[in-house]
């Protein structure tokens, strides 16, 4: 029935018209009259792209109107053509991604050989739409400095968006939207899917564009249409460039060394030595006509070597204080094929890879002994038939794969034949990690991708209707191999200290190994979609939208009946996914300056497999690959009390005893897990937000235009780990054994996901933006924020709080993990006049800390195995240097840590070899002022390093200079 089910969706998804939406493309619409203003039916209007010669044509309707969508974003000519009136020709026309723009034609009586020609340009308010966000230029891209050339960083110039710039992986910049968690977003390559289905967004793209290949993009922070489903966060809907009637491209280069770079902070502090540090990036783009006016091709290809400074800073062993550098090697390449084989039918296919391995990796607070490596391989493909099915309705269907083959592992494992087994053991102690990185483990997955949209244009029906309909399928299927912590790790909880059998403080008091073996899963899942949207222009100056999106997902998961704990054999499917999306846009005066928009809608997430599905398929009741812990629910007391441990797999120190873990459980058995269970829940349903916003926007100038939005998300149904094994010890220590309520059914915790966590998020966002004209552009956004709820809005986290089967939210109340109260961004480029090609142009940024808890993980006033409970209200510093001061609400995320501030700037100088060829030489200085960016300090009053800050927030570099060179051509 279900395969059954899925082919009679993907036959009428074949039959059913389709068009491309807005999912990076766009619309133009307006009306024809004659000099009179009277409406004129039956005129011949030509949209034709200026670079590639691509068209489409259509015939206006009784009242004139005109409306073509599903064209790429780019530089139009429009043409209007009717006997006995004078040909009009329209240039330059800007048609941005997702956006409708307007163009009333009034013609001329005359012959039709008499021409009349004038220059346009795109609207800087789209009086006709209820989003809020905005877009991003190919300019702003290539002019802008940008440390490491994501595009990602450049979404956060936007209001409402804090971009987080990331070393852990090569290209996994995230960003977080409206106070949410980084996963919940859907990034959009050419309109097909660019996301990682199984980890979810926190790591950004699935694969990186590259910068120099992107046209544009458009950012919808709220309100998006039905079209736009998976995500409650934001669509970041990025187009490639395509080939064109001339052969055009860009050639470039970038540098960074040692040299040009300063010590950072904790290196000068500490005498370290300066890392030996590089960055050199050269690549180019080439694209151009096949056949003219008819097939272009476009080609861009990437490649960048990198040798990262970083430094290692461990406070209470600076024995292990040290600068090194992670290594990363790049090939980033991009296809693009064009074709317009007839006027109503076109066709095109891009392909896109990022292979980027690391060496080296420094990840955490961890000595170099215990880094690790990466090898990863991205791409993507997508294929589009776009088609006209007579003069009001186009058809578009698109087909997309996507894949990362990723590993990480520590070099051990890389260097030994694949055996963490017999890599030495990891040492955890209290305030670092040390010896060897526990991480080995491989995934593949795949996302396959059909979907069709029907557009469908009505004029006269009491205005103007812009229909859409459409339907979407995606595959997922996720391969996974864990060698996890088959070494075993050994935690000294309450010791920096190192190994010495003579002194019992320094004994390890807990062992976590993976056992009997290898774990290897595969999670698939299916996700159905259709959605019906009406832009409803009623007249000139109002514009009501509605639409309406069913959302159902198929994941199947292992049922498991266990006596006592409620689960059942079936896995859930929630089927109840209805969001429904209202709005309206009203032009204040008619005069296309001044609009007024507002919105209504309910946005379902994806169930990302990382928050607590894949435990479902690796940690069952039986299982061949788990963890497990010694002793099993509290560290051993004899440490930290000044005795020799006594658990038998303790005794030895930090030496794993394989022949009693063999005993207990023979490798390649399938036995009980005694580690952590993970069991679904038979009521588990999709998270999901309700959005509402209230917003102005107004034209000061042609190219100036300003913005604030009223942003209000209510995030409903969000995952929390609930543990249905809960316990309480006997003493307020974490040496005090933790006591199960069904210990005669498992020994640990058995975690399910509830649908327990609310957070809400209100913000003023504004926005002023001014356009390159005049020799110069620049952008300012500002939000002011408050993210807050009974959960961290991060992942599935559990409860702190939990008390036997009480989740006690109410004591979980605070602000979100990502709540920052200020963003204020400012950015731009001029051409300095009368210097002959001299150019600047600058980012800087301003954010508040984030939030954290202030806690003492020596005690457990409330004995429920969790050393969550908040300090005290007051007033705290830490001691020594690097000390942070905070005020403490007694509170979850009661403190705040450091801000965040960093000025880039970009000095040039561009010349003009001949033609349309330009010459930029430049040179980058990012951070001028060489703050050091913190990263929150500790708010565990039992650690050495509490409130103290001991290392500097991913991408908030020191200065650093680059010298530059691009041609274009």
């Amino acid at each position: 029935m279900r395969k059954a089910g899925l082919l009679a969706a993907l036959l009428a998804m074949f039959v059913a018209a389709s068009a491309a939406a807005q999912q990076g493309t766009s619309e133009i619409r307006g009306r024809v009259t004659d000099s009179q203003g009277a409406v004129l039916p039956g005129v011949t209007v030509v949209v034709r792209d200026q670079d590639s010669g691509m068209f489409r044509e259509m015939i206006t309707s009784a009242d004139g109107t005109y409306f073509i969508s599903g064209i790429r974003p780019g530089r139009y000519e429009v043409t209007a053509e009717l006997a006995g009136f004078k040909k009009y020709t329209g240039r330059d026309v800007v048609i941005e991604v997702g956006k409708t723009a307007a163009l009333d034609v009034r013609l001329e009586v005359g012959g039709v050989e008499e021409l009349v020609t004038v220059t346009g340009e795109s609207p800087i308010v789209d009086t006709t739409s209820k989003e809020v966000g905005g877009h991003i230029s190919s300019r702003e891209l290539i002019d802008l400095p940008s440390i490491n050339r994501n595009y990602i960083g450049f979404v956060g110039l936007l209001p409402g968006i804090i971009p987080n710039i990331s070393t852990e992986s090569f290209g996994s910049d995230s960003i977080n939207v409206n106070g949410q968690d980084a996963r919940n977003n859907n990034y959009l390559l050419d309109g097909a899917n660019n996301n990682d289905d199984a980890i979810g967004q926190r790591a950004g793209t699935q694969a990186r564009t590259p910068l120099e290949s992107i046209q544009e993009f458009q950012v919808i922070t709220n309100q998006f249409d039905a079209e736009f489903g998976r995500t409650t966060g934001a669509v970041i809907n990025a187009v490639t460039k395509q080939g064109s009637n001339r052969f055009r491209g860009s050639a470039f280069s970038y540098l960074q060394d040692a040299g040009l770079t300063e010590k950072d902070y904790f290196a000068r502090k500490n005498n370290l030595d300066k890392p030996d540090t590089k960055r050199q990036e050269y690549g180019g783009t080439f694209g151009g006509p096949i056949v003219r006016d008819k097939a272009h091709f476009f080609v861009s290809v990437e490649r960048i070597l990198i040798d990262e400074g970083v430094t290692i800073n461990i406070p209470p062993r600076p024995e292990f204080n040290t600068t090194t550098t992670e290594k990363t090697r790049v090939w980033n390449t991009l296809v693009r094929f064009d074709h317009q084989f007839n006027a109503n039918n076109t066709w095109g296919v891009r392909w896109l890879r990022e292979y980027s391995p690391q060496y080296n990796q420094v990840i955490g607070t961890v000595t170099l002994g215990a880094s690790r490596e990466e090898d990863d391989l991205d791409q993507t493909v997508v294929g589009t038939l776009s088609s006209v099915l007579g003069n009001t309705r186009v058809n578009t269907l698109r087909v997309a794969w996507t894949q990362e083959d990723v590993s990480f592992a520590n070099p051990c494992f890389n260097g030994n034949g694949h055996k963490q087994i017999d890599c030495k053991p990891t040492l955890a102690f209290q305030s670092f990690t040390d010896q060897q990185s526990s991480v080995a483990q491989a995934r593949v997955n795949d996302a396959y991708q059909i979907e069709n949209t029907f557009s469908w244009f009505l004029p006269g029906k009491m205005g103007d209707h812009d229909l859409k309909f459409g339907l979407q399928y995606q595959y997922v299927g996720v391969r996974s191999e864990a060698h996890d912590n088959l070494n075993g790790t050994f935690s000294f909880g309450r010791s920096n200290a190192p190994f010495n059998p003579a002194d019992p403080r320094t004994y390890p008091d807990r062992l976590t190994i993976r056992v009997p073996g290898t774990s290897a899963s595969y999670v698939k899942g299916q996700y159905y979609a259709a959605f019906v949207q009406d832009k409803w222009k009623m007249n000139d100056r109002l514009t009501l939208s509605a639409g309406i999106r069913y959302d159902l997902e198929v994941i199947p998961t292992p049922g498991v009946n266990q006596p006592g704990l409620g689960a059942v054999g079936s896995y859930p499917v929630d089927k109840n996914n209805w969001g429904p999306r209202v709005g309206f846009s009203y032009d204040i005066g008619g005069t296309g300056r001044n609009v007024l928009r507002g919105g209504y809608g309910l946005f379902y997430d994806k169930t990302h497999f990382d928050l607590g599905i894949t435990g479902l398929f690796t940690a069952g009741v039986l299982s061949d690959s788990f963890t497990v812990n010694f002793p099993t629910n509290a560290a051993d007391a004899g440490p930290r009390n000044g005795q020799l441990p006594t658990d038998l797999f303790l005794v030895n120190g930090p030496t794993v005893n394989r022949s009693l873990l063999n005993q207990l459980y023979p490798p390649g058995s399938r036995v009980v897990n005694t580690g952590t269970v993970a069991l679904d829940n038979p009521d588990r349903k999709v998270p999901r937000s309700q959005q509402a916003t209230a917003g102005y926007e107004r034209q000061l100038r042609r190219d100036l235009s300003f913005s604030v939005d009223f942003v209000h998300v209510w995030a409903r149904d969000l995952f929390i780990s609930r543990d249905l094994n809960p316990g309480l010890r006997a003493a307020p220590v974490p040496t005090s054994a933790l006591v199960r309520i069904h210990a005669d059914l498992f020994r640990a915790a058995v975690n399910q996901l509830v649908n327990a966590g609310e957070t809400d998020y209100d913000a003023l966002q504004m926005q002023i933006e001014k356009r390159f004209s005049n020799n110069y552009s620049t952008r300012v956004s500002y939000t002011l924020s408050n993210a807050r709820g009974n959960t961290s809005a991060v992942g599935a986290p559990a409860s702190g709080f939990q008390l036997l089967d009480d989740l006690r939210l109410d004591l979980n109340e605070g602000p979100t993990n990502v709540d920052r109260r200020h963003n204020f961004v400012v950015s731009g480029s001029a051409l300095v006049p009368r210097t002959g090609g001299l150019t600047v142009s600058w980012v800087a940024r301003a954010l508040s800390g984030l939030p954290f808890t202030l806690v003492n993980a020596n005690v457990d006033p409330d004995r429920n195995g969790s050393q969550s409970e908040p300090l005290p209200a007051g007033t705290y510093r830490g001691t020594g240097d690097d000390a942070w001061e905070v005020d403490f609400e007694s509170k979850r995320n009661g403190a705040r840590g450091p801000g965040f501030f960093q000025i880039d700037l970009r000095l040039g100088y561009r010349v003009r070899p001949r033609g349309d060829m330009t010459l930029d030489m430049f040179a980058d200085i990012f951070n001028i002022t060489n703050r050091a960016n913190f990263v929150g300090p500790s708010g565990d009053q039992a650690s050495p390093t509490f409130l103290l800050l001991t290392s500097l927030r991913d991408g908030g570099v020191a200065r650093t200079a680059q010298l530059g060179v691009r041609v274009s051509f």
